[in-house]
């Protein structure tokens, strides 16, 4: 079992002995869940993510491990589930990320989330998933709930993937990779994007995140900086670590106090 793996097997049963914890299905196909964590009855900023794998590999499984570190500090942390290529499309796995977000806006107080303090973050895939949320990709009830987004060495430019290897299970046609790219809208709304990158990753993903801020620039309050040390795996210790700079940044979004 992964390192992450096993801290969200570890945060499952910290929150499972509080008893706040809920696992929930958004939709019809078996991997549309939601894994909810929080230590502390109430409604609390919500951290919602999406776990990376060029939207072919990872699972629900990646995501928890992150609630060790935001739960104690009085977030909610969301880790989503979402079904993968080849079984599913790339339109398909776009709408299916719409539909996480609106159930969770739906019965948000239940879920023990605050509805107006909704961020959305996401690793490689996960933050392209992510940024399509805040444009017309997404419903106006999905982009207006959304008060933040947390963005980590994501892919944003997709018709470049779609001549790679990547798109060998993927399958998306050039017009699709155009259709689903988030450098090719802006966001709804003026809100905080934080775009992260590891300083050792590829430079196609420094390329990716620093087009984005350039086309989003004008129309919210963006942010790009490098992770020293990091590369595109290892990043993730930034977030499920105690005094990490992603920890920081996911605080600073939530509005959250603590260290």
């Amino acid at each position: 079992m992964s390192a992450g793996r096993e801290r969200t097997t570890l945060a499952r049963s910290t929150a499972q002995a509080s008893g706040i914890y809920h696992r929930v299905s958004y939709g019809p196909r078996e991997a549309n869940r939601l894994e909810i964590f929080a230590d502390r009855e109430g409604a609390h900023p919500a951290l919602l993510m999406f776990h990376g794998g060029w939207w072919q590999e990872g699972s629900i499984d990646d995501g928890g491990r992150y609630a060790a570190t935001l739960a104690p500090l009085g977030a909610t942390h969301v880790a989503v589930g979402y079904s993968l290529a080849p079984a599913a499309t790339l339109s398909e796995i776009v709408a299916e990320a719409s539909s996480a977000v609106t159930h969770l806006i739906e019965h948000a107080t239940k879920l023990g989330c605050d509805a107006s303090r909704i961020v959305v973050g996401g690793h490689s895939a996960g933050a392209h998933l992510a940024a399509t949320l805040v444009t017309e990709l997404a419903p106006p009830k999905v982009r207006s709930a959304i008060s933040g987004l947390l963005l980590i060495g994501g892919a944003f430019d997709l018709e470049p993937i779609a001549e790679s290897y990547v798109n060998n299970l993927v399958g998306m046609s050039a017009d699709e990779a155009k259709r689903l790219s988030p450098v090719n809208y802006v966001p709804h709304r003026s809100i905080p994007v934080l775009l992260r990158i590891g300083e050792h990753e590829p430079s196609e993903f420094h390329r990716q995140s620093e087009l984005l801020r350039e086309k989003w620039a004008s129309h919210a309050t963006v942010s790009l900086a490098t992770v020293p040390g990091r590369d595109h795996f290892d990043v993730l210790e930034e977030l499920d670590t105690p005094g990490g700079s992603l920890l920081r940044d996911a605080r600073a979004l939530l509005q959250l106090s603590g260290t």
